[in-house]
């Protein structure tokens, strides 16, 4: 570390762009969860159903978002979504990737319960 010493007056000075930061990261994971759980519960329904064109989709929609990385969902939606003429804000995607990865496992979670029940 050598003869660092911290710079209270920049860290001060950062401060209100930290706690804008910070709102924008509590909204985001609010409203990602909100969509994720109306999702998830769809979804958990529809993995249920004994009709197969209900239950492939949404078997679908839990493998790929269980198994590939949140990173890549996110980039998905922002990058990948452009190759097919949907362009989103770098905030929809965002939340879009957030809210489907929430949505896959949240769908397990859900399925486990109503299958105890």
């Amino acid at each position: 570390m050598g003869n660092y010493t911290f710079q209270w007056r920049q860290a001060f000075r950062a401060f209100p762009e930290m706690l804008e930061g910070a709102l924008v990261t509590l909204q985001i994971s609010i409203l990602s969860m909100l969509i994720g759980v109306t999702i998830a519960v769809l979804l958990a329904v529809a993995r249920d159903s004994k009709t197969r064109w209900l239950r492939a989709p949404a078997t679908a929609w839990v493998e790929v978002a269980r198994n590939t990385p949140a990173l890549f969902q996110i980039y998905m939606a922002h990058f990948g979504l452009g190759s097919f003429g949907i362009y989103l804000s770098p905030y929809a995607a965002l939340l879009a990737g957030i809210a489907f990865n929430n949505a896959g496992y949240l769908c397990e979670t859900f399925r486990g319960a109503m299958r105890a029940i």
